[in-house]
């Protein structure tokens, strides 16, 4: 059974997961491994990706920067399966608002600002977008008009964000994602997993099925080989705070990494020294059946 590697960021925005994830991921293939990218959950902003926009019309689903990108190198071939929930946000129009607070505030708010989304169930094969409407009519004109031809092109039906929130906490959501994930590992001597925003994991349960993960700020990473540890500390933060809890902040400040690997700087990605230390140090006990 091929082992999971989950990579989670430490803070919300630029972390580095993707471009850590690329480089261990071919660090990895340059040593023999068969090697997959599982992001489960991954969001993008329409309007600074026009690459996104094309592509998801040529494919029939709606993809973003991280998940093409891993597709580029070969990382991912079905972008369904990879990547099971899609969201897409768009800005939206401060003249719309009362106040420039609210503005600000709904600006950083997933939640606030998704307009579209696709949702694809493994066992069935069954493919669905959704378009937000009630985050759409805070977008602007162009924006909108953008979402609505790719919501038609696309098939999307309405449905409120609150309502794909709660699918995502729910237990059929995990279900379908790790179905998912066992379909990748069937092919793959190594799936590398990559968290949503700061989220030690992107969604209840994945830490049951993890064996290592990796938690990166940037410019460093810190590896964790005793995942029993994490699942203790983000346990006890959720229940002092909440769903909250799953932040990585809050697992880092109690768990103790094995390894921390400098990660430097690239203009693009490749398997560069601390991605082949990664392998070798990290990665390679696990494989060989260490910890």
């Amino acid at each position: 059974m091929a082992a999971v590697a989950l990579v989670s960021g430490l803070v919300p925005y630029d972390s580095g997961k993707t471009w850590f994830t690329l480089g261990a991921a071919l660090a990895a293939r340059e040593r023999g491994l068969r090697v997959s990218v599982f992001k489960p959950v991954a969001a993008h902003n329409l309007w600074y990706s026009p690459l996104t926009v094309r592509r998801s019309l040529e494919l029939g689903a709606l993809v973003g920067n991280d998940v093409l990108r891993y597709a580029e190198w070969g990382l991912v071939g079905d972008v369904r399966l990879s990547n099971p929930v899609a969201i897409a946000t768009v800005p939206p129009d401060p003249g719309r608002y009362p106040s420039i607070e609210g503005y600000m505030e709904d600006f950083g708010d997933v939640s606030r600002i998704a307009v579209l989304s696709r949702v694809y169930e493994c066992k069935s094969g069954r493919q669905a977008h959704y378009v937000h409407a009630e985050n759409l009519s805070r977008a602007g004109e162009r924006a909108r008009r953008l979402v609505e031809r790719m919501g038609k092109a696309l098939a999307a039906e309405p449905r409120s964000f609150a309502d794909l929130a709660g699918y995502l906490g729910s237990p059929r959501a995990a279900e379908n994602l790790n179905e998912c994930l066992e379909r990748l590992r069937a092919d793959s001597d190594v799936v590398f997993v990559e968290s949503f925003s700061d989220a030690i994991t992107p969604y209840g349960g994945l830490l049951e099925a993890v064996d290592l993960v990796v938690i990166v700020a940037p410019g460093v990473a810190y590896v964790y080989r005793d995942v029993g540890s994490l699942r203790r500390a983000a346990q006890e933060a959720v229940e002092r705070l909440g769903p909250a809890g799953y932040r990585s902040l809050h697992v880092f400040r109690s768990a103790r990494p094995d390894l921390s690997i400098e990660t430097g700087f690239a203009s693009r990605p490749s398997p560069r020294r601390p991605h082949r230390e990664f392998v070798e140090k990290g990665l390679a006990p696990v494989l060989s059946g260490g910890r």
